[in-house]
């Protein structure tokens, strides 16, 4: 068995976010030195009250040398009280990076996560992705993936400036909420408004360059399906470029084509990872 391939792979877990259980996991040690040619694991975990997600791991080894790869993991997110909402999607892995298992949480709770791509000539880029529950992929197993790149036009911190958060009077907990949204998470905030104070509940939503906010966390949870819009319709944010420019208009309408009618050699990846364009998760991995 190669040790430093295993170290490797652990620590690809570890980074992946399957806890320290699945990290240091004997059966990860005692297949690998079955040296068969597949295997799998499984683990779960949960991220809130109402659900609990499960993953299966799947590790491969390469043809002509003594190497296993952690290439994909199914992820199954439960509602034991609602069963019309379990929602399910593979996730693949490249040289240890990918998409976290929080991260597959929040998007399969509908949530946006921003990541960092690779196009199809290597060259990265950064995106907000979003599963499209609505769409799926060509073969049915897979929901098709939404991107919403940077020149789409969709700035967090100025979608948050429009609403009178404390948090954001403190740099270490603006750099902190920024690192949460980015990765998905519902985070609690405190709005200071005509002397009062109140607790919300925010998420990003790039889609429309605003954000949604929630008066109470577990609306969130009781809908049958993701929330499209903000229960207290607070203003959408302005875009930064479009009004009064036909020129920022027609480069957004470009990109949302594009994303409706993905080419059918599409190979756009996710950290080296296959991932179709289109689609619509504290605990930051």
């Amino acid at each position: 068995m190669n040790n430093d391939n295993l170290s490797f792979i652990r620590q690809s877990i570890r980074y992946l976010g399957f806890g320290e259980a699945m990290t240091h996991s004997e059966l990860l040690e005692l297949e690998m030195q079955k040296g068969i040619k597949e295997f799998q694991l499984k683990t779960a975990a949960c991220f809130d009250e109402w659900s609990n997600i499960q993953a299966t791991l799947y590790f491969r080894k390469a043809d002509n040398y003594d190497m296993y790869y952690f290439n994909k993991y199914d992820a199954l997110l439960i509602y034991d009280s609602d069963p019309k909402r379990n929602r399910a999607q593979t996730f693949y892995i490249s040289k240890g990076k990918g998409v976290t298992l929080k991260e597959a949480f929040n998007l399969l709770q509908g949530r946006a996560v921003y990541k960092n791509l690779v196009d199809p000539e290597g060259v990265e880029y950064n995106a907000w992705i979003q599963l499209s529950f609505s769409e799926r992929t060509p073969n049915n197993t897979n929901y098709k993936v939404r991107h919403f790149g940077d020149r789409y036009g969709y700035d967090l911190e100025k979608a948050l400036s429009n609403y009178p958060i404390r948090e954001l009077e403190d740099e270490h907990l603006k750099q902190n909420l920024l690192y949460s949204l980015k990765k998905g998470n519902i985070h609690p905030v405190t709005f200071t408004k005509s002397n009062k104070i109140e607790k919300m509940y925010i998420e990003a939503c790039p889609e429309f360059k605003m954000i949604t906010i929630h008066s109470e966390l577990t609306r969130i949870f009781q809908q049958a399906s993701p929330p499209k819009a903000d229960p207290i319709k607070p203003a959408p944010t302005p875009p930064p470029d479009d009004q009064g420019s036909p020129d920022g208009n027609e480069e957004i309408e470009e990109e949302r084509n594009e994303e409706k009618e993905p080419p059918a050699n599409d190979k756009t990846r996710l950290n080296g990872s296959p991932v179709r364009k289109r689609s619509r998760a504290s605990d930051s991995l």
